[in-house]
């Protein structure tokens, strides 16, 4: 017996999943002792541009390494 999942089912898991990547993403930038740099970022775009693309709007916000 296989079970399907509704489609408002595949909203809520797609939904729950990109939650906790953007909560992921806020603590790597707000961590207190090592906080995310745009040199962090451009490397994990280039590295996973699918997971990180989206976070490219960051990279003028975000403190370069030698600051």
């Amino acid at each position: 017996m296989t079970m399907t999942i509704t489609q408002l089912q595949h909203y809520e898991l797609a939904r729950r999943r990109l939650s906790d990547a953007n909560l992921a993403f806020m603590e790597m930038v707000m961590h207190p002792t090592n906080p995310m740099t745009r040199e962090d970022l451009t490397k994990l775009i280039k590295l996973r541009p699918d997971h990180y693309r989206r976070f490219a709007g960051w990279l003028d916000v975000l403190p370069s390494r030698s600051n």
